[in-house]
């Protein structure tokens, strides 16, 4: 790879760069085609990362589309705009179906060289690229699912519908409800493809924010009704106001169809139904009007006719937390789903066990992460992890075990090490959402580079975790903050510099608080970029202390730009995720 960059950028002959790039590319069509016929789908999708990364690096050293794809027309689509649009939709849903041949591959590779090849059809070669990479990219994508899920997510009814319980009586509310959590060491490492193809580890511990769990849920079927209605809250932490809400009612197949598209209305709660079987994702299309009543009655066990379906989600936390809070929020929909209607979901009860078994096909967080999928947000394993399992845990998942195995391992605090965390944990929101799909583009394509800094840095990431758990396990709480400290450091060294993980308001406050001997590690929770920022007060200061001295630099002038920041108490939950069901 580095060889090809390096002679597209060094070489005056347009033509031997084009044809060097030609012979690069169908070489890695070769690759993923004798890797999909042996299933090793993560073969597959680091060929297409490989393809995408090739193309944007021999772009961006001036190797010009036209010179490069004379070489390579063999195969080429028609060059058709609207034409070219439809079948990459076409090609990526094709890599979803179970029953996938060497033929998808070609596929890609005619849609890559359409493109690629002159009077594309886009207006730019700068359009171009940008469309190459992207296609490229989803179809990598379509890969780690696979290697997550073991096949196509939620094609056929999933297992859970075969472990049948008796629903709650009809109009019983079920709450379902979970505290957030902050990961101290070891995030991206739970990221696919990186959680397979180097192993992961993560430290994460379970929080309560103002002493309120902030994530919850609530289902209930009624009488008298018909369809499922929806409906989404985001509320003040403080005083639980509301603050926005959305809602929409399932009348027919068709009401699910933008389930895939995470700015739909209520995608998340659509996404929690088609995942534990109400409905196959094959049978839904846009302009299918078929009723919802037959799959509902189905569903939710019951002969009634006028039988409706009711589900709420609700955040307290804003927007770009960084806390977890749409993975957990995830969990706590399905459960509260799953516990209304009768589907028994292993996990559904967080039981204080060192050993949480995950990898049941009919467990919770097995069907977080299908969920996810479902979503195509990706991402890793330890959200829900961290706040559907009580206290602090250390996940791991093994290199090159497919589909994705995860394990956790539930750490005992003794009472007097949570009452220092406690007093020394310090939770502020930066005024900032975290743009987390952005910076996890980042880290996907600096991992697919595979640069000794990046395999370097992800190897520090997952010791990190363990270091993480040794300190707690010794009372360390200081060596915990140096822990968490180099864990940040990490962070923006996956990320990039550049790539705005760490803004400088919070690198200012940072330095300022360990200038003063105020904190000993810090980070902001998540991917960084903005959301909460979670810091550990020095021995014998407590988390008021921290907010003094960002007080005191507010109304000294504020040149460090800190006013955006609010406070919050943080303390440990040992609780994770909590059922309850009240009778009408």
């Amino acid at each position: 790879f580095d060889y090809i960059v390096d002679f597209a950028s060094s070489s005056n002959c347009t033509k031997g760069v084009a044809s060097v790039v030609g012979n690069a590319l169908e070489a890695l069509d070769t690759v993923a085609s004798q890797a999909l016929t042996r299933g090793d789908f993560d073969i597959v999708g680091r060929a297409f990362m490989t393809m995408s990364m090739l193309r944007s690096e021999t772009a961006n050293r001036g190797v010009w589309l036209r010179d490069e794809t004379n070489l390579s027309k063999e195969g080429a689509m028609d060059n058709d705009d609207r034409k070219i649009e439809e079948s990459m939709k076409e090609s990526i849903a094709g890599l979803q179906t179970p029953e996938l041949s060497v033929e998808a591959i070609t596929s890609i590779a005619s849609i890559r060289n359409s493109l690629l090849a002159p009077q594309n059809g886009f207006s730019n070669a700068g359009t171009t690229v940008e469309k190459c990479r992207d296609f490229l990219e989803k179809a990598a994508s379509a890969m780690t699912e696979r290697c997550v899920s073991g096949n196509a997510v939620a094609r056929k009814h999933p297992p859970s519908l075969t472990r049948r319980t008796s629903p709650v009586p009809m109009g019983a509310t079920v709450t379902a409800s979970a505290p957030a959590r902050i990961d101290l060491a070891g995030g991206w490492s739970d990221t696919p493809p990186i959680s397979y193809e180097y192993g992961g580890a993560v430290a994460c511990l379970a929080v309560l924010v103002d002493g309120k769990r902030p994530l919850r849920a609530q289902s209930r079927m009624v009488k008298g009704g018909s369809g499922i209605k929806l409906r989404t809250e985001s509320r003040n932490l403080s005083d639980e106001a509301l603050v926005s809400s959305a809602e929409v009612t399932i009348h027919s197949l068709g009401d699910m169809a933008d389930f895939c598209n995470p700015m739909a209305e209520c995608a998340l709660l659509k996404c929690a139904l088609i995942q534990l079987g109400l409905v196959p994702v094959d049978s839904i299309s846009a302009d299918d009007g078929s009723s919802i009543q037959p799959y509902l009655k189905a569903f939710c066990q019951t002969d009634m006719e006028d039988i409706g379906l009711e589900i709420t989600s609700v955040s307290l936390l804003p927007t770009g937390s960084g806390m977890g809070s749409s993975s957990i929020l995830g969990g706590c929909i399905l459960a509260a789903i799953a516990k209304c209607v009768g589907i028994n979901l292993s996990g559904m009860e967080d039981k204080p066990t060192e050993e949480v078994d995950i990898n049941d096909s009919a467990s919770l967080i097995y069907a977080v992460l299908m969920l996810e999928q479902l979503l195509t947000t990706g991402g890793g394993w330890q959200d829900n992890i961290g706040g559907l399992v009580g206290g602090l845990k250390l996940g791991s998942s093994d290199a090159h075990v497919l589909p994705l195995q995860t394990k956790v391992q539930r750490v005992k605090l003794p009472p007097s090490l949570i009452e220092e965390l406690n007093q020394r944990l310090s939770l502020s929101f930066s005024g900032k959402p975290r743009l987390a799909k952005n910076i996890l583009q980042n880290v996907l394509r600096r991992w697919a580079g595979r640069s000794s800094e990046i395999t370097d840095t992800v190897g520090s990431l997952v010791n990190g975790a363990s270091d993480a758990i040794s300190c707690v396990k010794a009372g360390d709480l200081d060596g915990l903050g140096q822990v968490v400290n180099q864990y940040w450091q990490l962070k923006i060294a996956m990320a990039g510099v550049d790539s705005g993980v760490e803004p400088d308001f919070v690198h200012s406050l940072l330095n300022l608080l360990s200038s003063k001997g105020a904190i000993v590690g810090g980070t902001l929770c998540g991917a960084g970029g903005g959301g909460f920022l979670a810091m550990l007060a020095s021995k014998g200061k407590t988390s008021r202390d921290i907010e003094t001295i960002v007080e005191n630099c507010v109304l000294n002038g504020d040149k460090l730009g800190l006013s955006s920041f609010s406070w919050h108490s943080c303390t440990v939950s040992e609780e994770g995720l909590v059922i309850d069901v009240v009778e009408p």
